[in-house]
């Protein structure tokens, strides 16, 4: 079972790929700032929303688990997006 920490999680595509690819995971945290996005993450991954990190900017990383296997990021969507600043 491989140990995620997804970052910039939006609202999951890098777990959605591991249940296509029927690659077993456990989710250990993920970090999304907007709060829509973690609402959606937090229902399309039946995951709580307290598993969300918050602001990137004000983790502590003494505070991870050190048994990560796998961390993901996304791309920041806002130079693409029609609704981004």
């Amino acid at each position: 079972m491989v140990k995620l920490l997804s970052l910039f999680s939006g609202i999951g595509a890098f777990e959605k790929a591991l249940q296509n690819l029927d690659i077993p995971f456990e989710l250990v945290a993920y970090c999304e700032i907007d709060k829509y996005a973690s609402k959606a993450y937090s229902v399309l991954h039946n995951a709580p929303e307290s598993m969300n990190l918050g602001d990137i900017t004000k983790v502590d990383e003494t505070t991870l688990p050190t048994d990560i296997d796998l961390i993901t990021y996304g791309f920041p969507c806002q130079p693409f997006s029609t609704a981004g600043r």
